[in-house]
C-alpha cells in the first residue's frame, strides 16, 4: 500500500483482511515519490493498524512497486503498464518465504494504472497459488474514499472531508508532525 495519507479506506481493508488470514502482511511502497514521505507514511500504517495483533507492517524496498520492479506506477502520464516484473519478483521470491496464499486489493474506480495492476495480478497471481480478493472500497454519504482525495481536502483545508476520510491517528500523526 501505498497510503499517501493512511485513510479509513486504508483501515477498512486492513479489517477486513486480517479476519481472514492468520498473518497479514502490509508493505509499504518505500519510494519518495509521494506527496507524503515514506517514513511519514509508514509511521501513519503502523498507527492505524496497530489495533490488529496479526497485521505485520514491512517496508516494500526496492523489490515491491518500486523504480525497480514497476516504474510506470510512478508515472502519471503513461496509460499502459506492463507489471509482470513486479508481480514475478512478488509470486516467486516473495510470497513462499512468507507462506503468502492471497493478496487483498481494493476495487479501483479511479486510477487507470493502479486498475490495470489488479486486473494483470488476476492473470498472474493463480498461476503462483496466489488468490487476489479485490474489496469493495468504503464509501462516507455515498463518497469514496480516496488518499487522492484527501490531498486535495487537505491542501484546500478542507477539516470536514479530512474528518470523514481519515482516522483519528492519521490526523494526528499529520498535525503532531505539520504535514
Amino acid at each position: 500500500m501505498n497510503a499517501n495519507p493512511f485513510t479509513k479506506g486504508h483501515k477498512h481493508l486492513v479489517k477486513y483482511a486480517s479476519s481472514k488470514v492468520d498473518y497479514l502482511y502490509i508493505f509499504v511502497l518505500q519510494e519518495e515519490k509521494s506527496q507524503f514521505k515514506f517514513k511519514d507514511r509508514y509511521e501513519m500504517v503502523k498507527l492505524g493498524t496497530a489495533e490488529y495483533s496479526n497485521v505485520i507492517v514491512l517496508r516494500g524496498g526496492g523489490f515491491i512497486i518500486s523504480q525497480n520492479t514497476f516504474p510506470e506506477y510512478f508515472d502519471v502520464e503513461v496509460k499502459k503498464v506492463d507489471c509482470s516484473k513486479d508481480l514475478e519478483i512478488f509470486s516467486q521470491l516473495i510470497a513462499p518465504i512468507l507462506n503468502i496464499k492471497y493478496r487483498f486489493v481494493g476495487k479501483e474506480p479511479y486510477s487507470v494504472i493502479t486498475n490495470q495492476y489488479n486486473e494483470q495480478m488476476k492473470k498472474i497471481l493463480p498461476q503462483y497459488g496466489i488468490e487476489l480478493v479485490e474489496i469493495e472500497r468504503l464509501a462516507i454519504n455515498n463518497n469514496i474514499i480516496s488518499a487522492t482525495k484527501v490531498r486535495k481536502a487537505k491542501s484546500e483545508k478542507d477539516e470536514n472531508i479530512l474528518k470523514d476520510m481519515l482516522p483519528e491517528t492519521s490526523i494526528e500523526y499529520i498535525k503532531k508532525n505539520n504535514l
